[in-house]
């Protein structure tokens, strides 16, 4: 399998594609949408009777002096006013309603999908672009359904109930007007266009700037230790002038779009006024019915105006939906069979790689017809220079990725073909880093086995000799271990998670030299703690220092992706000139 760049644009990348596949993820919406639909056209209809009843007002009442009339007129005027603002209200609360509940499905769904995808993905992948698509895409979605959305269905309503009221007021004055249309249906398409590609440029760029930022900040220590403020802030400032441009571009053509809608709205009025003005001097048109015309005139261009203002909003929207589709569209490369299975219940733990070969883009081998048997309860080290294969082989014993050719197996089990829950209760990784999550020592402690009790929890704690150091926190384990756990030491935050592993009971365990940064005396209390987590237990360690591999039970020695050694420390230090090499060059760093 490669691990190569994939097209994750999908096939929705049109405005009709991505609106039905908006469709699609809503169909839970269909019944409220079409009572937010009504209530919508209700208030529209309420609205266009209002002309109408002041013509007939204008024509039956004052013409003929007749108040029984007017105030007939005046009273149902009133009336359609307090319709039209109660059905209005309803509208914006229900459609509000109905695109609210569609973002919170989305959010979540896209969230989950994101945690889904394979390591190869995250690699290729900028964490800022994919903060991005959950955070600045999601929004423009947002600001379109607070904004847009119920703008954008009544000022429809209202454009198709108005172009009927104008017929049914006069045809002849209708016509003048639809005339008007074609032109500013055509100034419309062009306008969409190069809007269009405009906000995609810009969902483009933002994503580059949040990326920009976020590295930024991320590694503000090598910034300020390197001052660097000048590059860096250089390079901010390139992505962000980018970002500029791509809105200027949409802002340009909003800048010709408007002015040119608005000489059209005047013209119509200026025709209507010279053409309806003349026939009713000449009786072939009443007074009333050209006051009811010059009013629908009004509010015919008002809503095609808003529209084209939602449009902004809804290709800001729709940049922003293609950009999250191509994440849904994004399959993993790793997923579970339909025929998985659990390991059994008490499986020892002994692993095996067969004649493994692997490549992250298909470009070179990392690991090159690899064999290696693990024994179950053996502590086996694996060490080579930078780039032998070391965390590869990691990554391939978690399925964090599968290999290129060849079979990870375990108690004589194919990795692929088990269950991911099997496999999460049977491997643990600890990381060189580990992180803690922000909340309660307890959460961080339970963090892969969510049974736990806090029973279980002491238990591990006094088994890894910290329930002391646990008691004298201030909250206990209630105490808020803070962002990235910062509320701790390196040491502590390896115990915590040592205990974490404890608490999962795994067969198998993977260390990523997992006490690397911390000093001498916190090393002595967290090796302690390793001595009773391992203990019985297959145990994988990605050694970078010399204590570790004089610790395991064996060291296998990788060399351009190849095993070149396989002994115990002692055993390759006598016989392996390359390893003998390389333990000097740790001594001396000890040195």
């Amino acid at each position: 399998m490669k691990y190569g760049q994939q097209d994750s644009a999908g096939g929705a990348t049109n405005s009709g594609g991505l609106l039905v596949r908006a469709g699609q993820g809503a169909r839970f919406l269909v019944w409220p949408a079409i009572g937010a639909f009504f209530v919508t056209l209700v208030a529209t209809i309420a609205r266009l009777l209002g002309p109408l009843v002041v013509r007939d007002g204008l024509d039956d009442g004052v013409a003929a002096s007749d108040e029984m009339i007017v105030a007939r007129a005046g009273l149902a005027f009133i009336a359609l006013l307090v319709l039209q603002y109660v059905a209005q209200r309803i509208s914006q609360k229900a459609v509000s309603w109905v695109g609210e509940q569609f973002l919170l499905r989305l959010r979540s769904r896209v969230y989950a999908h994101i945690l889904s995808l394979d390591m190869a993905f995250f690699d290729r992948s900028k964490t800022g672009v994919l903060v991005s698509r959950m955070t600045s895409d999601i929004e423009a979605l947002t600001d379109f359904v607070n904004e847009g959305a119920v703008t954008a269905l009544t000022n429809i309503l209202t454009s198709i109930g108005v172009a009927i009221a104008l017929l049914v007021v006069d045809v002849q004055l209708a016509l003048v007007v639809f005339a008007l249309i074609g032109v500013l249906m055509i100034l419309t398409i062009l306008f969409q266009y190069y809007v269009s590609l405009a906000y995609g440029r810009v969902r483009e760029r933002i994503a580059a700037v949040l990326a920009t930022l976020q590295e930024g900040i991320d590694r503000v220590r090598e910034v300020q230790a390197f001052t660097q403020y000048p590059q860096q802030s250089g390079t901010f400032g390139r992505v962000n002038e980018s970002y500029f441009e791509a809105n200027m571009q949409a802002a340009r053509a909003i800048s010709w779009f408007f002015p040119s809608v608005s000489v059209l709205h005047t013209a119509g009025i200026g025709l209507v006024l010279f053409v309806g003005g003349r026939r009713v001097i000449e009786g072939d048109l009443t007074f009333g019915s050209l006051v009811a015309f010059l009013l629908l005139l009004e509010w015919f261009f008002q809503p095609i105006v808003g529209l084209v203002q939602v449009s902004n909003l809804l290709q800001a929207s729709l940049a922003a939906l293609k950009k999250i589709v191509g994440i849904l569209d994004t399959q993993p490369a790793l997923v579970q069979s339909s025929t998985a299975y659990d390991l059994p219940e008490h499986a020892s733990g002994s692993l095996r790689l067969c004649d493994v070969s692997f490549s992250y883009s298909g470009s070179g081998l990392v690991l090159d017809r690899m064999d290696l048997d693990i024994p179950a309860g053996q502590r086996v080290a694996i060490v080579g220079e930078t780039g032998a294969g070391k965390s590869t082989v990691a990554k391939l014993l978690m399925r964090l990725y599968d290999p290129t050719e060849g079979l990870v197996r375990v108690d004589g089990h194919d990795l692929r073909d088990l269950t991911n829950e099997s496999r999460s209760r049977f491997f643990t990784l600890i990381p060189q880093d580990d992180y803690l999550f922000n909340g309660t020592l307890r959460e961080n402690f339970i963090y892969g086995n969510r049974e736990s009790t806090d029973r279980d929890i002491w238990r591990v704690c006094s088994s890894m000799g910290i329930d002391e150091w646990v008691q004298m926190l201030p909250n206990g384990l209630d105490t808020n271990v803070r962002q990235h756990g910062s509320r701790f030491s390196a040491g502590e935050r390896q115990l915590i998670a040592l205990g974490r592993a404890f608490l999962i009971d795994p067969a198998v365990i993977v260390l990523d030299e997992a006490t690397s940064n911390l000093d001498p005396e916190t090393e002595v209390q967290v090796e302690g703690a390793l001595r009773v987590l391992l203990s019985g237990r297959t145990a994988v360690v990605i050694a970078h220092r010399l204590r570790s591999a004089e610790r395991a039970d064996r060291v296998v020695f990788l060399h351009g992706g190849r095993v070149i050694g396989d002994d115990t420390h002692i055993g390759l230090v006598n016989r392996n000139p390359r390893y003998r090499e390389l333990v000097r060059v740790w001594e001396r760093g000890l040195a």
